[in-house]
C-alpha cells in the first residue's frame, strides 16, 4: 500500500510531444506509399512513440520499503530507491531549483533531491512538497541541512 502517490503531468508538454509522434506516423505513411523501408520506419515509429509516451508524465510512489518514480509506461523512465538507502532529502521551491545525477522534471511547485548512501542523487518535481516531506520524515529519512 502506497503512503504517498502523485501523478505529475503538463498539458503543454504533452501537446509538444504529440508533434513528433504525428510526424513519425506521417513518415511511416510516406514510406508505405513509397514501398521501401517500411519495416525500419515502423520499428523507429514504435520506439519513438513508446519513448515519448513514457516521458509525458511522472508517477511518484512511496511505501514502507521504497520510493518509485515511473513514466506513464514505466519501460524507460523509472527509478527505484530503497528507503534504507536514502541518506537525506531536500525540498526546494520551484521546479527548476534542484538537480541530481538522475533527474525527472516536469513543471511543478517544488523540486526534491534524494541523496543516497550508495549511488547517485535523484531529483524530481512535485506539486505536493509538504505532503511528500511529511511521509519521508515519518519513514525516518532526515532532511538535508
Amino acid at each position: 500500500m502506497a503512503l504517498y502517490e502523485e501523478r505529475l503531468t503538463s498539458r503543454v508538454f504533452q501537446i509538444i510531444m504529440l508533434v513528433p509522434i504525428i510526424a513519425m506516423f506521417a513518415g511511416l505513411y510516406a514510406t508505405y506509399q513509397a514501398g521501401e523501408g517500411v519495416e525500419i520506419m515502423l520499428a523507429t515509429t514504435i520506439g519513438v512513440t513508446v519513448l515519448l509516451l513514457d516521458v509525458m508524465a511522472i508517477k511518484i510512489e512511496i511505501d514502507e520499503r521504497e520510493l518509485r518514480i515511473r513514466g506513464i509506461i514505466g519501460l524507460i523512465v523509472r527509478k527505484t530507491v530503497p528507503i534504507e538507502n536514502i541518506a537525506s532529502f531536500e525540498v526546494r521551491e520551484g521546479w527548476t531549483s534542484c538537480y541530481g545525477t538522475v533527474h525527472f522534471t516536469l513543471p511543478g511547485r517544488a523540486c526534491v533531491t534524494i541523496r543516497q548512501k550508495k549511488g547517485w542523487t535523484v531529483s524530481f518535481t512535485t506539486n505536493k512538497p509538504e505532503e511528500l516531506a511529511a511521509v519521508l520524515a515519518t519513514l525516518g529519512v532526515p532532511r538535508a541541512p
